[in-house]
């Protein structure tokens, strides 16, 4: 009887264990559905994994943290541009311009300068007694 008793509970045992691990096959479980396929990795260290939404583009930077995967997004680094290259460009040419445009000024004020310093000096030679 004893032997019995024994024998259900290293049973039971076992069957809890059966239950509480399912069994662990050598293939790689394949995700379905819209998960298939729709990340890539794109750069991993010891500490932290790098992926690609083929889908979004939006590129996520993973680290564990314990047993938890936590990961940050992109979503700003995605964003398109409020402007094109080309308006950049001509905004970028035109602060140019503007700032040459004021600094053109600012030498021809100094030159102006300049010359009624020398302009004085040479009325004050004119005029002074020989």
């Amino acid at each position: 009887m004893k032997n019995l008793a024994i024998s259900l509970s290293v049973a039971g045992m076992l069957g809890v264990n059966w239950l509480a691990f399912p069994a662990v096959s050598a293939e790689p479980e394949v995700p379905t559905g819209t998960e298939a396929g729709n990340f890539q990795i794109m750069k991993a260290t010891a500490d932290k994994v790098w992926r690609l939404n083929r889908n979004s583009g939006e590129i996520s930077v993973c680290s564990l943290d314990g047993e938890r995967l936590v990961c940050t997004s992109s979503t700003e680094a995605i964003r398109p541009p409020s402007i094109t290259y080309e308006e950049r460009k001509a905004e970028r040419k035109r602060l140019d311009d503007e700032q040459q445009a004021k600094d053109m000024e600012f030498l021809d004020r100094a030159l102006a300068a300049i010359r009624s310093i020398f302009s004085a000096s040479q009325n004050r030679a004119n005029e002074a007694p020989q």
